[in-house]
């Protein structure tokens, strides 16, 4: 397979994890070739961006089999139609993938116009959450949608030493940022809202053992300023208990890539449940799912009640497991198997329908493929 990325950034190393898992998915030789151009990097986005011109040339030289239009919803991209159907015109035929990396609503903060022509004219549309998300894709034009959840970055997040328990800096640590949502009709609002609840209820519950990393808490005592993100990792693995952010989506599976680099950190980790999440990690083994801000309470003062190193193996299970199968390394892989399928049952003139390893392993796919996959034709 001959791969061209068009990466959501204005450099390569601004994707490195999916970056340099590509370059070593060509070590490894499933990749005979691979090229990564950063489709922000001309100046403006408008219809003659010459980043589109360069990625039909690459696309021929190298003759690309496999084209990814990576995160294809960023603000003013032009219609990808002209593109793709230059690509399609390729010797090559190549197989276009896009991708979805954000949560959008159905009446606000729509599903950006150059995503749902990528999907309608591309091949494969991967997705970080499904639900109504993805149906008001297919609804739109969109076909062929698939699962794809964020993952862990392996670059950025290597794998560190685990904390012992008399070690801990923090005892409960949120990070999160206070995102600005002044539309009271915007599906993002109300969580917005929840998450402000959590973080007083936190405040209020553990004081000074409360430790509140983002943008956007001004006023609460509790809050250690903004953090930059490649210190997640040592953050998380320094607290005793984490809290993930009341998310901003109710979307099947949908979560942040933060969930995972929590869990690829090795920490007791506590996040809001959100449908079908508890398909993707395992309740009470790698993580702790809580429903209302009172259940999360109680998890969390159950938590630090137990004795140090008491739960040493679910923080070790929870890192084996997210290495084993979450990190962007993976996702590429996974994506770059299923585009490799599709091709060949595309050339053998058959149907194609995907089956996913991204789930936990006592989870039947029979069941979940409804749910994973959508608008397939």
């Amino acid at each position: 397979m001959r791969l061209l990325v068009l990466w959501q950034g204005w450099k390569n190393d601004d994707q490195i994890g999916y970056h340099r898992a590509c370059e070593q998915l060509v070590r490894e030789g499933l990749l005979e070739a691979y090229e990564g151009l950063p489709f922000l990097s001309a100046d403006g986005m408008g219809s003659a961006n010459p980043v589109y011109q360069h990625a039909l040339e690459r696309a021929t030289d190298i003759n690309a089999d496999c084209i990814f239009l990576q995160y294809f919803h960023y603000r003013n991209i032009p219609d990808p139609k002209l593109m793709i159907q230059s690509f399609r015109k390729l010797p090559s035929k190549p197989t276009i993938l896009t991708s979805s990396g954000d949560s959008f609503g159905t009446w606000t903060r729509r599903i950006p116009f150059s995503l749902r022509r990528a999907s309608h004219f591309g091949d494969i549309t991967f997705m970080s959450g499904m639900g109504q998300m993805a149906d008001l894709l297919v609804r739109g034009g969109g076909k062929n949608v698939c699962l794809m959840p964020h993952g862990f970055c392996q670059e950025r997040f290597p794998l560190q030493e685990h904390q012992e328990d008399k070690n801990f800096q923090w005892e409960v640590t949120c990070v999160a940022s206070n995102y600005k949502v002044r539309n009271p009709f915007s599906y993002l609002y109300g969580h917005k809202q929840l998450r402000i609840q959590q973080i007083r209820e936190l405040s209020r519950r553990y004081g000074k053992r409360f430790a509140l990393f983002g943008k956007g808490w001004e006023g609460f005592p509790c809050w250690k300023g903004p953090l930059p993100y490649e210190e997640q990792a040592s953050v998380f693995s320094q607290s005793r208990v984490v809290v993930g952010g009341h998310p901003g989506g109710g979307m099947d599976y949908y979560l942040s890539d933060r969930e995972f680099i929590a869990l690829a950190a090795g920490c007791e980790f506590l996040e809001f449940w959100t449908p079908r999440i508890d398909r993707i990690f395992r309740p009470e083994v790698h993580w702790h799912l809580y429903r209302n801000h009172q259940e999360m309470v109680k998890l969390i003062d159950k938590l630090l009640e137990e004795s140090p190193g008491e739960n040493q193996e679910r923080r070790q299970a929870a890192v084996k497991y997210a290495r084993a199968k979450h990190s962007q390394y993976h996702r590429m892989k996974e994506m770059l198997r299923l585009a490799k399928e599709y091709s060949e049952a595309r050339d053998r003139k058959k149907q194609y329908r995907p089956e996913l390893n991204l789930f936990l392993p006592e989870v039947p796919w029979d069941e979940e493929k409804q749910y994973a996959l959508k608008g397939w034709v």
